[in-house]
């Protein structure tokens, strides 16, 4: 119910983790998108239309859950057909996971 301690999370900071190590860099934030920054005006996808193809492509190139939870069974989804919705986190053989990495701009 809670990304929060969740073993997304683990994979998540696992992540993290081997991409600060590779490549020396400090990460300042690694989490799942949430539907909320998913339907912001910056990004464009659409809970009335249950749609991100408003959206750039490279949000809806693979099949991903996000961050945020719809209720105690369903989560917030992007499929690549550009999909947006909730289903039971049941189904995990046809989702993955998408980390939004945030490192700072100083190193560029």
């Amino acid at each position: 119910s809670s990304y929060n301690g969740s073993v997304v999370e683990g994979y998540v900071n696992n992540y993290k983790n081997i991409l600060e190590s590779n490549y020396g860099i400090e990460i300042e934030e690694a989490r799942l998108i949430t539907k909320e920054e998913l339907i912001s005006d910056d990004i464009g996808c659409s809970v009335e239309n249950s749609s991100c193809e408003d959206a750039p492509r490279f949000i809806y190139l693979t099949t991903y859950w996000t961050g945020t939870a719809e209720n105690e069974l369903d989560i917030w989804n992007v499929h690549t057909h550009a999909y947006f919705g909730s289903s039971s986190y049941n189904y995990d053989d046809i989702f993955g996971i998408r980390p939004v990495i945030v490192i700072s701009k100083s190193l560029f």
